[in-house]
């Protein structure tokens, strides 16, 4: 399994990915991809894509610096099997890279998957990871 961030020149995977997550549209990656606020983390097997995360940094007026996470996919072939705990941890490593206190989530407690991969990295109530 690879694990990769993407970035500018990255646009054909991301746009692979958006295939398999993202609603049946035009893809136009590359201004996401160029964002220096942007983070999209993938991973592939030999299958093809088996997961994403993607986020926004946050900048609040004091200065403080957040990550807010978008989507978190993984493909139906790979569930069960931890990818989910570890693209989450690599976009909370990306975030604390580049100088975030926090990783912020939006989730239905009724997503039982969603609330279990979050609290096992660490995730507190239904929205942030510190």
């Amino acid at each position: 399994m690879e694990i990769r961030h993407l970035g500018d020149g990255d646009e054909e995977v991301a746009e692979r990915a958006c295939r398999v997550f993202a609603a049946p549209s035009e893809f136009d990656t590359s201004a996401l991809l160029r964002r220096r606020d942007a983070a999209l983390i993938f991973a592939e097997d030999e299958s093809g894509i088996a997961g994403w995360v993607y986020g926004h940094e946050l900048i609040h007026p004091d200065g403080e610096r957040s990550m807010m996470r978008y989507a978190l996919d993984v493909a139906e072939r790979s569930r069960g099997h931890g990818l989910g705990k570890t693209l989450v941890g690599a976009f909370i490593e990306h975030a604390r890279e580049i100088g975030c206190t926090e990783v912020w989530v939006l989730t239905d407690e009724a997503n039982a998957a969603a609330m279990a991969t979050y609290a096992s990295v660490g995730g507190t109530g239904i929205s942030s990871i510190r």
